[in-house]
């Protein structure tokens, strides 16, 4: 069985995210989610984690972690 799914944690905690952007631009997105703050490497590790072991039942799903940046 293969498994197909995605993790779309939106603008993280980067060096290459800090260099794209202004610093306006990175308040803004960091307004945008929960905690007003960008989506860290932490945050994502324990999504994967799932998907790698007890997510096996899922497939075909995209996962947001990104502290509700693309429901507001």
């Amino acid at each position: 069985m293969i498994s197909v799914n995605a993790v779309a944690p939106g603008p993280m905690d980067t060096p290459f995210f800090y260099g794209q952007e202004t610093p306006e631009r990175v308040a803004f997105h960091k307004s945008q989610a929960m905690g007003n703050r960008l989506t860290l490497i932490e945050d994502i590790a324990p999504v994967v984690l799932f998907l790698a072991t007890d997510g096996g039942w899922l497939t075909g799903q995209v996962l947001f972690p990104n502290g509700g940046y693309t429901t507001r």
